[in-house]
């Protein structure tokens, strides 16, 4: 995995534990009582009579504060069962998938491994991975966007489930926001981005800036656009590689995004500012006092990535990005791991069904901390105001949740995808240059 994606994904990681905590502090058992006692006796209900094993071996990237929380929902599967999930947090994907791959060569998997989709589907194709469908079952998946479950699906196999989880929307402050609201379509958007610019005002703060992973962010405009212009089913094909770089529906994503990200006008600091700009500060003139941008498109951990400041409702809001096309206005992508079986036996097969059931979710949902896919956890679980927005408005009928080609493509995909943003806003007339190089790279050259 390359270094550039691996620090995208560190990065995605620690913004994102930010916004997530919503306020919130993980403690040694930060979950609410009465769910934990649900959670217990679903897994008794889960486990029947079987004797599972007395430990199982569990290897994530979450470390710290983050892994507490997750050993705090393991727990609830050793108090059912006795058997103690011996879990190991990392601190990084990358970090995570190289243990995995060691383990695996040396014919000693762990039980249960969290990994980036690219990577689960990688072992999947090659094998490794348990499949879910039955082993979950149906009643549990049934609980999940169908178009989340086809992401984690491999050859008609399904071979993860998710946990925490981070979605992309457009950011606002209530307090300085001029524009429609929310927008009925992307034309209002580029309505009003030009009447804001027009006045010598900037309608949007963009930061690009990650080190060897900058232009990240940009992917993220890319990919939401593509969703609202050309719907689920494109989207899947473009993840699966399935849709050349090239063709003219990707194309007229990019475009899209350079009708606003191009124009200095638009963006604080102009185009050549949002390049140097860091993802971890770029967004605080959502609320500085002078606001330097009224909006920015980034993902759910935006008001904890601001930190300071933040009044969620008040200084801080959020809506839909929206499409010109009714019909994939709730086309969604999304950011988030898989978790999978490496083991097949009676102790992998309860603890990953407890981990998909709707009582561990909404466990894991009452620390505040992640937002998580399961449809059937209730939006106020959630202390924090924005992670119950998130749930109500991303994970409900009629959403379709797709994996974006970021996080389902090899590394060097999106290595090379991270830096034709900065090719593009440099130079937009390079721009078949630039999918041509993209496509290079999908295909191995």
């Amino acid at each position: 995995m390359s270094t550039s994606l691996n620090r995208r994904w560190l990065l995605i990681g620690a913004a994102a534990a930010a916004l997530l905590a919503g306020g919130a502090h993980a403690q040694d058992k930060p979950l609410d009582p009465a769910l934990y006692e649900k959670a217990v006796a679903k897994v008794k209900e889960i486990v029947g009579d079987a004797k599972l094993d007395p430990t199982l071996e569990y290897i994530g990237g979450n470390s710290g504060s983050e892994g507490a929380i997750k050993q705090s929902l393991h727990q609830a599967f050793t108090d059912a069962t006795g058997t103690v999930v011996n879990y190991t947090g990392t601190g990084s994907s990358a970090a995570t998938a190289a243990a995995v791959q060691a383990r695996l060569q040396a014919g000693n998997p762990p039980a249960i491994a969290d990994l980036t989709l690219g990577t689960a589907r990688g072992l999947a194709a090659d094998g490794h991975t348990l499949d879910l469908s039955e082993a979950v079952g149906p009643e549990e998946l049934a609980n999940y966007s169908a178009t989340l479950i086809d992401s984690l699906t491999y050859d008609g196999k399904v071979y993860g489930i998710t946990l925490g989880f981070s979605t992309f929307m457009i950011w606002y402050n209530p307090e300085t926001y001029t524009g429609p609201n929310p927008p009925q379509s992307w034309a209002d958007v580029v309505k009003w981005t030009e009447e804001v610019a027009a006045t010598g005002a900037t309608p949007w703060c963009m930061a690009l800036e990650a080190g060897a992973g900058t232009g990240f962010p940009g992917t993220q405009w890319v990919q939401i656009l593509f969703s609202k212009m050309h719907g689920p089913e494109l989207l899947a094909q473009w993840s699966a590689g399935e849709l050349p770089w090239t063709s003219p529906e990707v194309k007229s994503a990019w475009e899209a995004f350079g009708a606003i990200a191009t124009v200095d006008a638009n963006i604080y600091g102009g185009a050549r500012g949002a390049l140097s700009s860091s993802i971890s500060t770029g967004y605080n003139g959502l609320i500085a006092d002078p606001p330097t941008c009224q909006a920015a498109m980034w993902g759910s951990w935006v008001p904890g990535l601001i930190g300071e400041g933040i009044e969620e409702g008040v200084n801080i809001d959020f809506f839909q990005t929206p499409s010109d096309n009714p019909e994939f206005a709730n086309t969604e992508i999304f950011n988030t791991g898989a978790t999978v079986v490496l083991q097949d036996n009676p102790t992998s097969r309860a603890f990953i069904k407890f981990l998909a059931s709707a009582e561990a979710q909404t466990l894991l949902a009452s620390a505040n901390h992640w937002a998580v896919g399961n449809t059937a956890v209730p939006p106020e679980t959630y202390s924090g105001a924005m992670l119950q927005k998130v749930a109500a408005t991303y994970f409900r009928d009629g959403v379709d949740l797709v994996a974006p080609p970021d996080i389902m493509s090899i590394p060097a995909v999106g290595a090379a995808f991270n830096r034709g943003i900065g090719r593009y806003l440099q130079d937009p007339s390079s721009l078949d240059q630039i999918l041509a190089d993209i496509q290079s790279a999908a295909e191995g050259e």
